[in-house]
Order: structure tokens, then C-alpha cells, then sequence
């Protein structure tokens, strides 16, 4: 991803939430603002550029614009959230990475994750990519480059999309119960639907066949001259927890198709093997 030059921010003119009326009932409050808040600062974290407009954020998730800026307002007067002067996006704020650094990370899987998508990356000549699931996204919590001079870079660590977009989120669903796969990929629609992915039908035809196959192989609707490879991992209690995937030229993946496929199983065993033998620190499903 190319680097981005953060300008300076500072908290919001009330002029931004033009449009509606700010009235009593418009307001949220306990539990629902909460996961307002939330949602806001996920949708955020989805953004490539890494930041978003009000407008984006209120039609991305469905809030009315009012609300959005409201509950945006009081994230960047608590740091969680910054505004950009100039463009007038939005940005993940700096308490967010203090209080990352005294969270406590699922560093069991996430060594396991850098080891697995090191020896991909290494076996492969190309790149690896380790994605966690949280909640109804995948998180890249790994990725490594191989040899290879042509980088297929994808998404950072870090990157948070929506599951249903690429092999790695693709095979976690094909690793799913049919019923939990449809009704994640129901949920996502809009948010696929925003990054190119409109059939979720044709999704749900992918997730099946990966269920039958054991693995995903998918194109990115906006890079078609790549192929991705991906595979689950399920932790102790059989649940789809992690995604390992190769992405790399075309013709680099249809050229050594059972080779990168059986790099991928082999990484995929030795995580659950020793998930198994470790024993879980916590139910990483319910992240």
C-alpha cells in the first residue's frame, strides 16, 4: 500500500452536519450509541486511504447523517478519531493506539500466523497473507513477501474488510456452517456490494464450492490479473478462525496450482496442530 503523509487534525465545525435538523429524537443513546461508535470506527479501519468522509460513513452504514456526526464528534474530542482539516475525513486517533498497546493481543495465534505465512511466503516466492476473523470482518493480522520482484500486496497488516472479499475470508466461510456462511454473507451485502463484489449470490455459489474443494481460488475484481489461493484454519473447537492465502500473478498460480495448494495445507496443519497441542487461550470465534 503506499504510504500516506498525515496532515494535522483537529476537532469538527458544527457546519459539517448540513443536510437535517438536528432534533431530540435523531439522538442515541446507551447500548446503541455505543455500537454506533463502534461500527463507525470499523468502518473507518475498512478504508483504504484510511480515512472517510461523514457522507460515506453515514451511507455505508446506514445512520442518518445527524447521528454520524454526533457520535463522531465525541470520538475525536476522546482521541479515538481524528479529522482531517483539509479533506475533512475521518481517521482512526491516537488513543486507539495506546490503548492497543495495553490490550492483550491473541498472541498464541498471531506467532503461529507469522510463522505459517513466513514459510508460504518462502516456499512460494510470493505473497502470504494470515487473516483473523472478528466478528463479520477478517483482519490481516500477518503478511509476508517472497522472492519474487512483482508483489502482489493486497492489504496491510492491520486492513479490516468485510468477510465474503478475497480467497482467505472466502474459505473461512466455506469452513463455516452453511446457514452462519449465508447469513454473514446477507449481513455484508452492502459493504461487499461498495467494493465491487455486487452478486452475493455468485458469493454464495464460491463458498460452496469451497466447501466441497477445501480451499478458495478467487480473482480480485479490481486486480484481475492476480489469483489468490486461500485455506482455513479452525481452532481447537473446530471453529474457522484463521485465513492463509498466496496471492501472486496469474499465470504464477495456474502455473504450480498443486505445489502453492499443498504449501498451503502444510502451513494450515501445523497451526492446528499446534492450536491442538497448546490447548486455546480463549475462543478467538467470538473476537
Amino acid at each position: 500500500m503506499p504510504s500516506i503523509v498525515q496532515p494535522k487534525f483537529h476537532n469538527m465545525d458544527s457546519h459539517e452536519a448540513t443536510g437535517k435538523t438536528r432534533t431530540k429524537s435523531s439522538g442515541t443513546g446507551g447500548t446503541q450509541a455505543i455500537a454506533r461508535a463502534t461500527a463507525l470506527l470499523r468502518e473507518i479501519a475498512n478504508s483504504a486511504g484510511g480515512e472517510r468522509s461523514l457522507a460515506e460513513l453515514a451511507r455505508s452504514l446506514d445512520i442518518e447523517r445527524p447521528t454520524a456526526y454526533r457520535i463522531l464528534r465525541r470520538l475525536v474530542e476522546d482521541g479515538l478519531a481524528v479529522q482531517n482539516p483539509v479533506t475533512r475525513g475521518y481517521g482512526l486517533g491516537p488513543l486507539l493506539f495506546e490503548l492497543g498497546l495495553l490490550a492483550k493481543p491473541p498472541l498464541q495465534l498471531q506467532a503461529l500466523a507469522g510463522e505459517a505465512a513466513t514459510h508460504i511466503a518462502h516456499e512460494s516466492g510470493d505473497t502470504a497473507f494470515a487473516l483473523l476473523t472478528s466478528g463479520l470482518d477478517s483482519v490481516c493480522l500477518d503478511r509476508k513477501e517472497g522472492s519474487y520482484p512483482v508483489k502482489a500486496l493486497l492489504m496491510g497488516v492491520g486492513r479490516r474488510r468485510p468477510l465474503g472479499i478475497g480467497a482467505s475470508s472466502l474459505s473461512m466461510l466455506a469452513a463455516m456452517a452453511p446457514e452462519e456462511a449465508s447469513q454473514i454473507l446477507d449481513a455484508n451485502a452492502h459493504r461487499i456490494g461498495a467494493m465491487g463484489e455486487s452478486d452475493v449470490a455468485n458469493l454464495k455459489a464460491v463458498v460452496e464450492q469451497g466447501r466441497r474443494d477445501g480451499f478458495v481460488l478467487r480473482a480480485p475484481v479490481d486486480a484481475p490479473e492476480i489469483l489468490s489461493l486461500g485455506v482455513a484454519v479452525r481452532n481447537a473447537y473446530g471453529h474457522a478462525i484463521l485465513g492463509l492465502s498466496i496471492s501472486a500473478l496469474r499465470f504464477r498460480i495456474e502455473q504450480r496450482f498443486d505445489r502453492l495448494l499443498a504449501v498451503l495445507r502444510e502451513s494450515r496443519d501445523m497451526v492446528e496442530t499446534r492450536l491442538k497441542a497448546e490447548g486455546p487461550a480463549r475462543d478467538i470465534k467470538e473476537a
